[in-house]
């Protein structure tokens, strides 16, 4: 094993452009051993990422350790493992610590010195949609034969924003957090054009399939038995699914109204009966007295507004009144939407 020298070096902020990201530096007084790098071309809350330690020069890098800091609100880090410049007969010994949050340690020695490229991967998991940086602490980290190269590099992760893909979302609004979540795991989509009319009424055929994609598509064999659902439309196999699994039962035996609007009081119902389908116990002893308008919401759908509000599924239009047969806007089914992945499933999706 070669001797370990230890040098205390200057910081350097690395530059490397990736698109989608961008990683901020200085001018280097040293030349530069390391870099940080992710592939992702666009990084979304909710992914996983891979960032990747290389070395900029052949035959340098064998043994040592790196101090790696990060935010640990943003990024949770999830493991470690040797890149692609250890030649395949190295005989890499690779050891993390990872005790110390938004800090992990990086100890790694080699029988053979490493090529160009990546020397360690390190997988996170972005949490958060704000910019994190992660960076290595050159007081704390060595590589025996760095000699006058620096080490200090550090990666400014911008992630992308769904919403700032439409010219008619406001990531100011209510609805931002709920929509950016339903276009980044494609539970929903534009509506063409770069519009994605969050304030127009969300149709039945549309929250059908929402469902229909947070079920992840399954196959459906047979056919409709709604005569106003054509054999070959864009919701014809989620109205299959969700007349089969007992989701929907139509307006009538015969009609589904894939372009009426979906009331509040039917989206409930259709959130409810997909919990039952996944499981979920629905029952409730939450009582409507609160709202002066709960008379109003039909039968069927009693019960299920019962369980929609005790869980926070769905809140009234006012402290006062439900509005149950008033329509939702697509906005609004985001909200609902993402309210069930959190209140519901317990957890935040992608």
């Amino acid at each position: 094993m070669r001797k370990l020298t230890r040098q205390l070096l200057a910081v350097l902020l690395v530059v490397t452009m990736i698109a989608g990201l961008t990683v901020t530096g200085n001018a280097a007084e040293q030349e530069s051993l390391l870099t940080l790098s992710v592939a992702n071309e666009q990084i979304y809350a909710g992914d996983e990422i891979i960032v990747s330690v290389n070395a900029a020069v052949a035959d340098v890098v064998a043994d040592g350790k790196l101090v790696v800091e990060f935010n640990s609100e943003a990024l949770e880090f999830k493991g470690a493992e040797g890149g692609n410049a250890w030649p395949e007969n190295s005989d890499l010994s690779l050891m993390v610590n990872d005790g110390n949050l938004g800090q992990l340690s990086i100890a790694f020695a080699g029988v053979y010195a490493a090529a160009e490229g990546a020397v360690v991967n390190l997988t996170f998991t972005v949490l958060t949609d704000k910019e994190s940086t992660i960076s290595i602490d050159t007081e704390n980290s060595y590589i025996t034969d760095a000699g006058d190269m620096a080490l200090g590099a550090e990666l400014t992760l911008n992630l992308v924003c769904p919403s700032a893909s439409f010219t008619d979302l406001n990531t100011n609004e209510y609805y931002h957090e709920a929509v950016d979540f339903a276009l980044r795991n494609g539970y929903m989509n534009g509506m063409g054009n770069n519009i994605f009319s969050p304030n127009t009424a969300l149709t039945r055929a549309q929250i059908i399939t929402v469902l229909y994609r947070v079920a992840g598509e399954p196959e459906v064999t047979g056919e409709t038995s709604f005569k106003d659902v054509a054999a070959d439309t864009w919701y014809t196999d989620a109205v299959i699914w969700a007349a089969q699994e007992e989701i929907t039962t139509g307006m009538t035996a015969e009609l589904f109204a894939p372009n009426f609007a979906v009331t509040r009081e039917q989206m409930v119902t259709f959130f409810a009966r997909y919990a039952e389908h996944e499981g979920f116990d629905t029952t409730s002893e939450q009582e409507l007295d609160n709202y002066t308008d709960a008379s109003k919401v039909s039968a069927y759908a009693v019960e299920y507004m019962k369980w929609a509000v005790e869980t926070g599924l769905i809140k009234g239009v006012t402290d006062t009144t439900l509005v149950p047969t008033a329509s939702s806007t697509r906005a609004q089914a985001a909200t609902v939407l993402y309210r069930y992945v959190t209140l519901v499933l317990g957890e935040k999706g992608r």
